[in-house]
């Protein structure tokens, strides 16, 4: 259950959020420990008083219904730390009294692919005693069930221009990073591997890291890990370190995903041997995950995420909204939370429908978020240029403005006179998104050991973590000269990195995903690719350049 924030101390929080964000304000960086974050959400009463914290009623009114808490769980019900998440777990038939709703098993017909998944839900909305529904929020992982989606492989590839099939191309030679875990992984030739994202993206390979530093990554519905697999894609790759130094929360070394390798692989083949820690969630919940890092008093400094469904398919608006609030925590506690863009262009999830309007994706178009988009080299097999992914998310939310860091960068887009979808099929007054991008395209899929073998995979989901991996490495300069973490990253893309040649400009393609319209990449930002991909020694100028403790001027 979240517990319901005063508006006005909100309020607090966000103000403090843009304050530490802005690399032109004069409290850039100076971040809030997570008691901080507390006294601003939920100020303890005053000692004597008997007031009592909202989070603290609930716990109470759980406590005092007969049956309802799973006594044999030891701590059945708990706050987080920073006063704003109960977390309860209930006898189900009581459980059902107390919300007014039916519950449900629900598994994918697919759990090969899917993973060992037992969600629990109603089968219809639910209801809040009287006594809670002043206190509460919402309640979550009682409704909305996840449009479960593998990572893209194989073959033929939809290159975003004539349809052309990619599986001869990617065969026929090429720069020889493509076949640089190939000797050991003949079914990796022509794949994108470590070495073609270091000479690409001009990556460092680090032999030691600053004290201090970290990274992470989350995985949802057991994904999990397994260590041969790790080891085997580390030998291939020639990457010294993989390996996950911390896990968190269950799950997370039962079922070997492609999706949970993935991430792991590549966060490490960048920013190994950084210590990385994996926060893993049974169910689908980003409350799971909010739960584990704002109530984590030392979280990773960078987390990447490649999760999401559709804006359509959120819970509510209130879910949304609530999210947000778990993303101001972490980012003013100087995270930086990057989100997968999506894999489904800009139809989204739910695919186009008859009325041709495209569906952005969440966390994606959060304004409090760093959404990653997707690219696919401009000629196969060659490192160089890149053009726009086709399948890769981008667009225009359909709930949340666009924030004042993006304004002059998105009008600039849309003014243009590019080609643009017709008006009615996005919302142009919208946060829009994606901010960055990577390689994720499939003509030159992503060398993975997973379920002990060796296949080649794309996605958003590898741009991600890729992404992350170049903010790990960052982060591991700024904090050996003494300086503070990157934090929430937005205001420095679009004020410092973007305009300052920090990233390599995509200015061809369109993310339509092979049907229909789309956004078309061009000069500057675009919604297909954001401001381009890593340009790493770029980027660490500028991030240094721009740390006013460095003696920066602004």
């Amino acid at each position: 259950m979240l517990v319901q924030s005063k508006l006005f101390l909100l309020l607090v929080v966000t103000a403090q959020f843009w304050a530490v964000s802005s690399p032109f304000g004069h409290d850039y960086k100076q971040y809030l420990s997570l008691e901080e974050v507390a006294d601003l959400l939920h100020p303890l009463p005053p000692l004597g008083s008997s007031e009592e914290l909202d989070a603290e009623y609930v716990i109470k009114f759980l406590a005092s219904q007969e049956g309802l808490l799973a006594r044999s769980v030891p701590e059945a019900v708990t706050m987080t730390r920073t006063r704003d998440l109960v977390t309860a777990v209930l006898v189900a038939t009581k459980a059902e009294e107390l919300f007014g709703t039916s519950l449900y098993h629900f598994v994918p017909a697919d759990q090969e692919t899917f993973g060992l998944t037992d969600l629990v839900r109603a089968s219809g909305p639910y209801t809040l005693p009287e006594e809670l529904a002043s206190k509460v929020s919402h309640v979550d992982k009682l409704l909305r069930l996840p449009r479960l989606a593998a990572a893209k492989s194989g073959w033929p590839c939809y290159d975003g221009q004539d349809g052309a099939s990619c599986t001869n191309e990617t065969a026929a030679g090429g720069d020889p990073e493509f076949d640089s875990c190939s000797k050991m992984a003949p079914t990796c030739k022509g794949g994108t591997t470590p070495a073609v994202l270091r000479k690409r993206y001009g990556f460092p390979e680090l032999k030691n890291f600053t004290k201090g530093n970290s990274m992470g990554c989350t995985e949802f519905q057991l994904q999990g890990i397994k260590q041969k697999d790790l080891d085997a894609f580390g030998s291939a790759c020639g990457v010294e370190t993989v390996k996950v130094d911390r896990m968190k929360g269950p799950g997370g070394r039962l079922v070997a995903g492609v999706e949970a390798l993935l991430d792991v692989e590549y966060i490490e083949a960048v920013g190994a041997p950084i210590p990385l820690t994996v926060i893993n969630s049974v169910s689908y919940s980003l409350f799971d995950w909010a739960s584990q890092l704002n109530n984590d008093k030392t979280p990773a400094w960078v987390q990447s995420v490649s999760y999401g469904n559709d804006e359509v398919q959120q819970t509510s608006l209130e879910y949304m909204f609530d999210c947000n609030t778990q993303f101001m925590i972490a980012g003013a506690r100087g995270l930086s939370v990057l989100f997968a863009s999506g894999d489904q262009g800009v139809w989204g999830r739910s695919g186009a429908g008859k009325d041709g309007v495209f569906h952005p994706d969440f966390p994606a178009s959060s304004p409090y978020i760093t959404a990653v988009g997707g690219t696919d080299f401009l000629k196969v097999s060659t490192i160089g240029d890149e053009k726009a992914w086709a399948n890769g998310g981008g667009g225009f939310s359909n709930t949340f403005a666009r924030p004042s860091y993006q304004e002059q960068a998105v009008a600039g887009y849309l003014q243009s006179d590019i080609d643009m979808p017709i008006q009615s099929q996005f919302n142009s007054t919208g946060r829009a998104y994606p901010d960055v991008a990577a390689l994720a395209g499939i003509a030159n899929g992503y060398c993975v050991a997973a379920k002990g073998k060796f296949m080649k995979v794309g996605g958003t989901s590898a741009s991600c973590p890729v992404f992350a991996g170049s903010i790990a490495l960052i982060n591991d300069a700024l904090l050996a000269r003494g300086l503070g973490p990157m934090g929430f990253l937005n205001p420095w893309i679009y004020g410092v990195a973007g305009p300052f040649g920090g990233f390599f400009d995509v200015t061809t393609g369109t993310n339509s995903a092979g049907f229909g319209a789309g956004f078309t990449a061009t000069e500057g930002w675009d919604p297909a690719t954001g401001f381009g991909s890593p340009n790493f020694p770029a980027m660490l100028s500028l991030a240094l350049f721009s740390d006013p403790s460095a003696g920066a001027a602004h």
